[in-house]
This record gives structure tokens, sequence and C-alpha cells, in this order.
């Protein structure tokens, strides 16, 4: 009798030690049941247009590109401190201020899924400058009459029309705008640029609207009307 009774827990012992192996990897397994999935939502995020992802090399500036100089035309949403806010697809907002020689333009860019402000662009007058695209152009950047900073601003497109063509300059190494009322970039007297002085006061109001906006789940635009007349 005692023998069948130790064979029986030996036997119960192990069954339960091979059970709750079996949930241990089946657990491991749903672990990684969604793998693809996360891979798929990381390329979303870093595979915008403005993302400087390879997977989009030119269409950084696509927006940009439907502007030149006269662009003030544009159908922008105006906040009462004159920042332009407006979409270019259903996940990208772009804030937007004029300079003060109004030949001069500064944007901004708010992606979703979450809602961060970046990119910080300008565009200027070529004049009688030479550089080419992916040339990099050392400034000089001042805050709110602060100190200035050494930075540096790539090319990263050419717009316009002939003969008025702008540079498409994405500003790098820069010092913080946050809570700035004003910025000036000053170039060398080599690279043939003027100077370029902006006023950003209420850029905080304008950031709380569009995050507001971006987090909304509101379409920024209107799905196009397809037309089934041929299906």
């Amino acid at each position: 009798m005692e023998e069948f009774i130790g064979f029986g827990l030996v036997s119960l012992i192990v069954l339960g030690l091979f059970l709750g192996m079996k949930k241990i990897f089946n657990r491991k397994k749903n672990l990684f049941e969604y793998d693809d999935e996360i891979i798929l939502d990381n390329k979303i995020v870093h595979y915008g247009p403005f993302s400087g992802s390879l997977m989009y090399p030119h269409r950084k500036f696509i927006f940009l590109l439907a502007f030149s100089s006269s662009f003030l035309s544009a159908d922008w949403t105006r906040t009462i401190d004159g920042w332009g806010i407006d979409s270019y697809s259903n996940e990208n907002l772009i804030l937007h201020k004029t300079g003060e020689d109004t030949s001069t333009n500064f944007y901004l860019e708010m992606a979703r899924p979450f809602c961060v402000t970046s990119d910080p662009t300008v565009t200027i007058p070529i004049g009688n400058s030479k550089f080419s695209i992916d040339s990099e152009i050392e400034a000089t950047m001042i805050v709110d009459r602060g100190k200035p900073k050494d930075i540096v601003l790539e090319v990263g497109n050419i717009i316009g029309e002939s003969p008025n063509f702008d540079y498409v300059l994405k500003i790098a190494y820069f010092p913080s705008i946050r809570g700035g009322k004003t910025f000036d970039i000053k170039f060398d007297s080599n690279s043939s640029l003027d100077d370029m002085s902006f006023s950003i006061a209420g850029m905080s109001h304008a950031i709380k609207h569009s995050e507001r906006m971006c987090m909304s789940g509101y379409d920024f635009q209107e799905p196009e009307i397809q037309d089934t007349s041929l299906i």
C-alpha cells in the first residue's frame, strides 16, 4: 500500500512540473506574438515626411515646396499672436511665423501620435549666395538678446521660381527657444546671406493649441471622396 501511495505522489509531482513548464513556455510565446506589430508602429512613427528617414528622403520639404516667398496668401489658421497653424497630412501639423522682414519664414512640425514640437526650419532668399543642397552654413543665434550661440543650418532644398529662389534650411545644434520672445540668426559676411530676425512671442500658446488639435483625434483634412461610378 505504501508503495502505491508513494508512486502516486511522485506521479502528481511530475505532472505538476510538466504543466508548470508548459504554462511558462506558452506565456513567453505570447509575449512575442505581436512583435511584428510593434516594429510596424515604430516605422510609422519614425518614417514620417519630416522625420529625416531614408524611407522618404525627399518628402521632408513637400509641404514647403508649395510655397515661395509669396506664400503669405496661403490659408493658414492664425492665432492672435500671429502664428499660423496648418496641416499637410492627417498626421502632421505645421506651426509658422513670418520673419520681421516678411521675406523669411520659421516653421515647426508636430506629428502624431506623440504630438511633440520638433524640426525647426527656416526659409530665406538666396540672394547672391551660391550654396547647394546638403551644404552646411555656419551662423550664430541669439535668443532674447542673450549670448550668441554657434549653430549650423543645413540646406534641405531650394524652392521658388526664377529669379526669386529661397533656401529651405534645417536648424541644427541650436539653443533652446522655449519661452523666448525673439531670436536672431546672423551670418558671416562671406555667406552673402542677410541676417534673420523673428518675433516668437506667444509660441507656447500656439504649441498648446496645436497639441489639443493633434491629440483630439479629429481629421486634419477631409477624406477624399472616391468616385464609385467606374467601380
